[in-house]
């Protein structure tokens, strides 16, 4: 393509006119003329010609020209005018590196360029080089992605493949994220100039931190009523503390991860950064694994999250008074509470209960043992059950049943049924009124009272084991009933054993096996339970009572299946039973003893 400007050399100024109204192929008249050089008759004219108007003249921007002459390689500057623009010498200076001329003399070019306007040789002569479409690879410092520009080719110069535009993108390093569709459509279609990214890096996934995932409420109480069918409360069962059971887990830690580390295009690694990593918890009673990942309850309670500690406690603690702010408690461990017991309320645990003050119309009940330091003023609701022992001061129209020995200052008018012992003893020692059953034997100072009010006491087997020997002696006859159906059975399949097809004969005898089998094993269990109900009540004959004060008339001693009813205040005595029937004798048990 011709240029609008260029230099004109000769011997005259007509010559040189001429050269240029021959290049452009216009008339003279049309073009635009300055002198660059004019000398004298004996020297040579060089004239700048363009060809354009003069308005245009007046705001052009800098250009140059390359021309292959017979002497050699040219290259000519012309200068911006008006508000042109200035010289793009890196783009001049990437065309003459295209142009692939031989011989290229740098220097000319470094000489002619601080002019900003003029001519100089920059190589010998030789045959023009017409370059075709390249492909520019652009890789930023960090290497997060490529770029590719493709440049316009000369007229007649070749247009550029995609195999061998990507044979130019892995020349230049980029190993990894090639986009091969983006290169196509560069490729295809011909954005000359423009810059596409053709490459990504994979960018680094940092890792995520360690966290502590805590299975169990670590917020305050609500103290908050339970909420029942029907949309009513039940405002003495309070969220007051965190129940939890052996072995539950409590902490879990999720460990911190590494990440993952990027890749620059040019396959070099990006560093990812690690999540930090964190600890369990300070705790106690509590178990950690070996992996150091999860915290677990060692034993059954309560959980609290405390000054970033983790304690949990077999014993639940009530400083005052288990009223309507504490509600009911049901506690997988042991109740302690400071106060009073509040009438109304229910006192669950699976380990001891403890009471400082009274216990009201309430109910007690522990699978260990129940020490209440004062008393209970049941009002005929109040209740103690206990799977060990029971102590206390006193127990006033209320009910106390022990596994094992109930000891109590004074009951009135109450019932206490004890697996083990009942010893009323202390400053009173008495038992008035209600009734008095122990397993072994009864020790008091008094029995009944001198308003002769009815008191009955009974040693030898607990109500409940008579009851329990009933159902048992109930069970046994449902299991013998079952088997005289499998004898039934078995005599059928014997009868029938050739009318039967095999699957249905196989299907029934295997029933009628293993039922045998579940029912022999149970009688088996029921017969041991049996006998040893029977022994127990064989032996309930060997109880006594002990009386070291007096049992006032009125009172009744039960013990095996004989009753005496004291007619007279008797003093001092030991009932038991001898020959049939209940008789007395001197203490034989020193007080104290």
């Amino acid at each position: 393509m011709k240029q609008k400007s260029r230099f004109f050399t000769a011997d005259t100024r007509e010559a040189a006119e001429a050269k240029a109204a021959e290049y452009f192929g216009t008339d003279v008249k049309h073009i635009l003329f300055e002198a660059i050089y004019e000398g004298d008759a004996a020297s040579t004219c060089t004239l700048f010609a363009f060809h354009g108007t003069a308005k245009e003249l007046t705001d052009i921007s800098a250009d140059f020209g390359l021309y292959y002459e017979a002497d050699g390689v040219y290259l000519e500057l012309y200068a911006e005018r008006g508000l042109g623009e200035a010289l793009d010498r890196v783009a001049m200076a990437h065309h003459l590196v295209r142009k692939n001329i031989n011989r290229y003399d740098e220097g000319a070019v470094q000489i002619l360029v601080p002019n900003g306007s003029g001519r100089a040789k920059i190589a010998p002569a030789q045959d023009e080089f017409f370059f075709g479409e390249e492909l520019v690879i652009e890789v930023p410092q960090f290497e997060m992605e490529a770029k590719a520009k493709l440049l316009a080719p000369e007229a007649g110069g070749a247009a550029l493949g995609f195999e061998e535009a990507k044979d130019k993108v892995l020349k230049a390093g980029i190993v990894h994220g090639f986009d091969e569709q983006a290169l196509r459509r560069l490729i295809d279609e011909k954005k000359y100039g423009e810059s596409f990214v053709i490459a990504s890096a994979t960018m680094p996934e940092d890792g995520e931190n360690g966290k502590l995932v805590f299975h169990f409420q670590t917020d305050k109480k609500t103290a908050k009523p339970k909420e029942l069918e029907g949309g009513k409360v039940d405002y003495r069962s309070l969220d007051l503390y965190v129940p939890v059971e052996e072995g539950q887990l409590l902490v879990e830690r999720i460990p911190a991860t590494e990440g993952t580390a990027g890749i620059t295009v040019r396959g070099k690694n990006i560093k990812q950064r690690p999540g930090k990593d964190v600890q369990l918890p300070k705790y106690k009673n509590a178990i950690i694994n070996n992996e150091k990942t999860e915290m677990r309850a060692k034993s059954a309670g309560m959980v609290e999250y405390v000054y970033g500690s983790v304690n949990v406690s077999n014993v639940y603690k009530i400083d005052g008074d288990v009223d309507m702010g504490v509600g009911n408690i049901d506690f997988d461990g042991s109740v302690h509470i400071g106060g009073n017991v509040i009438a109304g309320h229910v006192i669950k645990a699976t380990g001891g209960v403890v009471v400082g003050g009274v216990v009201e119309a309430s109910e007690i009940i522990a699978g260990g043992n129940v020490e209440i330091k004062r008393g209970m003023q049941g009002m005929d609701k109040g209740r103690i059950e206990a799977g060990g022992s029971i102590s206390l001061l006193y127990i006033e129209r209320g009910k106390a049943v022990a596994g094992g020995s109930i000891t109590v200052d004074a009951s009135i008018h109450s019932t206490i049924e004890a697996g083990d012992s009942l010893y009323a003893k202390g400053k009173r020692g008495s038992i008035i009124g209600g009734r008095a059953v122990a397993a072994e034997e009864i020790v008091a100072n008094s029995i009944g009272s001198v308003s002769h009010v009815r008191t009955e006491v009974e040693v030898g087997v607990m109500p409940q084991k008579r009851t329990r020997l009933t159902d048992l002696e109930a069970d046994m006859e449902k299991l013998k009933a079952e088997m005289t159906k499998l004898d039934q059975l078995d005599a059928y399949l014997g009868r029938a054993k050739e009318k039967l097809d095999a699957d249905t004969f196989d299907k029934l005898y295997r029933s009628g096996a293993e039922n045998r089998r579940i029912y022999t094993e149970q009688i088996a269990e029921c017969n041991e339970d049996i006998n040893k109900l029977k022994d127990e009540l064989d032996r309930a004959t060997e109880g006594k009572v002990h009386v070291f004060d007096t049992v006032y008339a009125g009172a009744r001693i039960i013990i095996a299946s004989d009753m005496y009813k004291v007619a007279d205040d008797t003093q001092y005595a030991t009932f038991k039973f001898k020959d049939g029937q209940v008789t007395y004798l001197h203490c034989e048990m020193r007080k104290g003893g």
